[in-house]
């Protein structure tokens, strides 16, 4: 969740497109540093990204391989991918507010292995007056989000296969807390069909004057057919991104089945 100090808080949506200058010459290079959970504890890794896959090494910290064998993946053996980014900030006396983009990634491997990556672009400062205004200081473009978006789309397309084939034989496919099947999705006890769907996308809101309002989300909003005639005829469900594995699957498969 978005964190700040000291300034009066504006409204803005950024929608599911992060900016930012760029980051580390691992990420520039198209390595994305990361750890995995093991019985030893925390491990750090490499993640090396090429045309047809990533390669998991390991990393000392200090620019040499550890005893981890170099392990290669293709997308198709990318199970599942978490996804949000963040942006933190904080007032300086001088009355600028400096802020910086995060990413927060997570992917499951088939053979159980999950890297985390938490990468953050460097910080840029605006003027008090101007962030006051909702305004944030131009920025070049990050480095960090293309070289995630580039594994996004290549592991999306396999897993959007895979999806449509489940739920063309009748199956259901699990979205964390969200489950969808051909009739529409399903939340708890909740039913949705598809035609009720009036908008389901991920986005980050940046600054509210809402607390509650802030962070990264997957956000639902559909028609609820029991709202009578003086009933408001929405419903809408917000869900932390990070909750949601294969948000841009489950994005893709609504867009293609909404009335």
């Amino acid at each position: 969740m978005a964190r700040w100090w000291g300034k009066k808080r504006t409204s803005g949506d950024t929608g599911a497109v992060p900016a930012g200058p760029g980051p580390s010459a691992e990420a520039a290079g198209g390595t994305l540093p990361g750890q995995v959970d093991g019985p030893g504890g925390p491990r750090a890794v490499l993640l090396r990204v090429l045309d047809d896959g990533v390669v998991l090494t390991g990393d000392d910290g200090g620019g040499g391989p550890t005893s981890l064998a170099p392990r290669t993946y293709p997308w198709a053996e990318i199970t599942h991918l978490w996804f949000a980014n963040d942006l933190e900030g904080h007032s300086t006396e001088d009355d600028t507010v400096v802020t910086q983009w995060v990413y927060d990634q997570r992917l499951e491997f088939a053979d159980g292995t999950v890297v985390a990556s938490r990468l953050s672009d460097p910080p840029v400062t605006t003027p008090g007056a101007v962030f006051r205004t909702g305004q944030i200081a131009d920025r070049p473009p990050s480095v960090v989000w293309p070289l995630m978006a580039r594994i996004h789309a290549h592991v999306t397309e396999v897993q959007l296969a895979r999806a449509e084939a489940t739920l063309a034989a009748g199956g259901r496919v699990e979205f964390g807390s969200l489950a969808v099947d051909a009739d529409g999705l399903y939340h708890q006890e909740t039913h949705i069909p598809w035609e009720d769907v009036t908008e389901l996308r991920y986005s980050f809101v940046h600054a509210s004057v809402d607390e509650d309002e802030l962070g990264a989300y997957l956000r639902l909003e559909f028609h609820d057919r029991e709202a009578g005639t003086y009933g408001f005829p929405f419903r809408w469900l917000r869900i932390p991104a990070l909750d949601v594995p294969d948000v841009e699957v489950l994005e893709r498969l609504a867009a293609r089945r909404r009335g």
